[in-house]
């Protein structure tokens, strides 16, 4: 009886066991897509400008030019739930805590890696942009030498001057 009872507890930890090992199996990330219509050619082109002034922003640990980037009203979650809600806001907690906690050259790859992942046009004005980033953040990590992929999903809205920013921005972390 002991012996059964031996075989099934092992059974189940190892059932247990390979199912977290499968629930943080890491997917390949699709092909990159657009979805909907832009309402002018020079949307797309726009938007990739935004995705290129970001990359420099982040890479620098410019607070300033990072929030710039952003609408005045702009929402920001980062991974960890902290929400900043103004881009005066927002650019103090960039460089008042954030970019002063990390080296500049953990920054630099992130930015160096960011990735589109789609991009939703929404009516004549708004847009979603999923793009990604392979991150070296890995403080509290199991394997601290192992990259973490970060997901942001940005809101991005063309203002009556036809420029492009963020104004809205959710971050999440698909740790493995």
């Amino acid at each position: 009886m002991i012996g059964k009872f031996l075989q099934l507890a092992a059974a189940t930890f190892f059932l247990c066991q390979s199912h977290a090992i499968l629930a943080q199996e890491r997917w390949a990330v699709p092909e990159y897509r657009v979805f909907g219509e832009p309402s002018s050619e020079a949307d797309p082109q726009a938007v990739e400008r935004l995705l290129q002034s970001y990359r420099l922003a982040w890479s620098a640990q410019d607070a300033k030019a990072l929030a710039d980037l952003h609408t005045p009203d702009t929402e920001w979650t980062n991974a960890f739930a902290r929400i900043i809600q103004g881009r005066d806001q927002l650019e103090a907690f960039l460089g008042e805590r954030m970019f002063p906690g990390f080296p500049k050259a953990i920054s630099e790859a992130e930015a160096r890696s960011l990735t589109p992942v789609s991009l939703r046009f929404l009516g004549d004005d708004a847009a979603i942009w999923h793009i990604f980033a392979e991150s070296g953040r890995n403080e509290g990590r199991d394997d601290p030498a192992a990259l973490r992929r970060v997901h942001f999903h940005l809101v991005l809205e063309k203002g009556p001057d036809a420029v492009w920013r963020i104004a809205h921005t959710a971050i999440f972390d698909a740790r493995r």
